[in-house]
């Protein structure tokens, strides 16, 4: 533990993305030689990000192009083990109350200004704002206070200790942006190893090199395009013929076939995150328990994970991911079981089954083939799917924050710490899309945040989700296997356990 710091990480995570990825021996380490400088690497993304201002945005694929623009007080390692970002040290008070931040001197913004203490104290004030609508504003909600007693230093005063704090700091939405700056949606100005230069929707972002950029002789790039490519074929067609350098996700299909290709090599590893089916809670059928609980008796997991995911992936039973140390093995509790399933329609008033609208948000093919398959496993026991599918800002606007649906599928990105993953489901949560509603449960996680017990607090989690569990306030499918693609020529690619691409220690041979 770095020395100053009193709390460096509560629990260190295993290495992944999704969404986030855990700890497994990938099938390409990053190469001891001398690193080159200079050259283009050009990115295949799955989706147009929701924005590109840190403090509004959801899209996991937001991040992966965020994290190049902007930089945060606190980072993260391949481990999740936290260490100095714009902050250079930190410590906290004894009681936990007080975290004062030591910021390191001469570091530029993309204009040319050198950032502050007053800088940081906006980005999280512009972040709590509620005319910012930020949807990550109750991530920071423990924040009373932030002083600011010279240019260097930071000092957060909390309402009351939250063990996660200081993890929070370190996800692309606490990125620190200038004060002055208001088109970030369109205009992004950070202090981060590349500047924007601009973006054309549909079609790519393109970044550049920022000459003075804090760390020294970093980034080795010179320029970074991420190509809007949201068809999964013409992804790989263009990562085969040399267009792209590196395709952000490779489809569970295509794994086997891109590693006899000398050209190409792969980085994989199990996901920090889960794919669901998310059920509206307030809605009819959903919002009764039994048809919840007869949907998760109807889908036969293994099964859905090699029609779909071809077999990369490994049930689960809860929200929570099994690379987490806080992970509850509960695939037991729903065994697969078409009768038991049938039997609790008739109980809820469904003897003949009913129609659902299935959401499947586009373009993300994985959550396309898990809706298409449960669909199949639903209608033997007569629940009728209507397929939809979604542009993906469609789905934010109707789904996520609308709430406005009855079922889609969906993933969520793990956490350096379970109360943001968890936190979702408290019934007053911004991002409570399923509209759970359960006291037992609200409590739990409120009491789980402010402990400093790690015991304890594994003890509180294990209870949240056997209470998710048994509640089946989703279906709960599967944490799969994430699969980078790359052409050989691409070093220093290294996979993280939160949504982002660090580019800053990647170059092409």
């Amino acid at each position: 533990m770095r020395k100053g710091m009193l709390i460096a990480t509560l629990f260190s995570i295993l290495v992944g993305i999704i969404a986030g990825c855990g700890v497994a021996k990938p099938s390409s380490t990053p190469s001891e030689a001398k690193p080159s400088k200079g050259g283009t690497l050009t990115i295949a993304i799955s989706a147009n990000p929701d924005g590109l201002d840190p403090h509004k945005t959801v899209a996991a694929v937001t991040f992966e192009v965020t994290k190049s623009i902007y930089d945060t007080l606190v980072e993260t390692d391949t481990q999740g083990n936290l260490h100095p970002g714009l902050a250079e040290r930190w410590e906290a008070s004894e009681d936990g109350l007080r975290w004062t931040f030591y910021l390191r001197k001469g570091v530029k913004f993309h204009n040319g200004r050198e950032m502050t203490s007053a800088d940081v104290k906006a980005s999280f004030e512009r972040i709590l704002n509620p005319e910012t609508k930020s949807p990550r504003a109750k991530d920071y909600a423990i924040i009373e206070e932030i002083e600011t007693p010279d240019d260097y230093t930071v000092v957060f005063v909390l309402k009351e200790p939250r063990a996660a704090f200081l993890s929070n700091l370190a996800y692309g939405w606490a990125a620190i942006v200038p004060v002055e700056e208001e088109d970030l949606r369109n205009h992004p100005v950070g202090t981060g190893p590349f500047r924007f230069v601009e973006w054309v929707p549909d079609s790519h972002i393109k970044l550049k090199r920022f000459d003075d950029y804090f760390l020294k002789g970093r980034p080795y790039l010179d320029e970074v395009v991420f190509k809007v490519m949201p068809d999964p074929a013409a992804k790989l067609a263009a990562l085969k013929a040399g267009e792209v350098d590196v395709v952000d996700q490779v489809p569970p299909q295509e794994v086997e076939g891109l590693r006899g290709d000398p050209a190409l090599k792969l980085i994989q590893a199990p996901v920090n995150g889960i794919y669901i089916m998310a059920l509206n809670n307030a809605r009819e059928p959903f919002s009764k328990k039994e048809v919840r609980q007869a949907i998760t008796y109807a889908v036969d997991k293994k099964g859905l994970i090699n029609a779909a995911q071809w077999g990369q992936g490994t049930p689960i039973g809860s929200h929570m991911p099994p690379v987490s140390p806080f992970y509850v093995d509960l695939t037991d509790r729903y065994p697969y079981d078409p009768e038991k399933a049938k039997e609790l329609l008739a109980e809820a008033g469904y003897p003949d089954g009913f129609e659902v609208t299935l959401i499947m948000p586009q373009p993300y093919d994985f959550h396309i083939r898990n809706c298409e398959v449960i669909a199949d496993y639903l209608s033997k026991i007569g629940v009728k799917a209507k397929l939809e599918t979604y542009e993906w800002g469609t789905w934010l606007k109707q789904v996520y924050f609308g709430r406005d649906y009855q079922a889609t599928c969906i993933g969520h990105t793990g956490r350096l710490d379970p109360d943001p993953f968890l936190n979702r489901y408290v019934s007053d949560a911004k991002e409570n899309y399923m509209n759970y509603n359960n006291p037992r449960y609200d409590e739990i996680i409120r009491q789980a945040a402010v402990l400093t017990d790690a015991e304890k607090r594994k003890e509180l989690y294990a209870e949240a989700q056997r209470i998710l569990a048994d509640d089946a306030v989703a279906l709960y499918l599967m944490s799969p296997l994430w699969t980078v693609g790359m052409r050989k020529e691409v070093e220093g690619w290294r996979i993280y356990p939160i949504d982002i691409f660090d580019l800053r220690e990647v170059y092409k041979e």
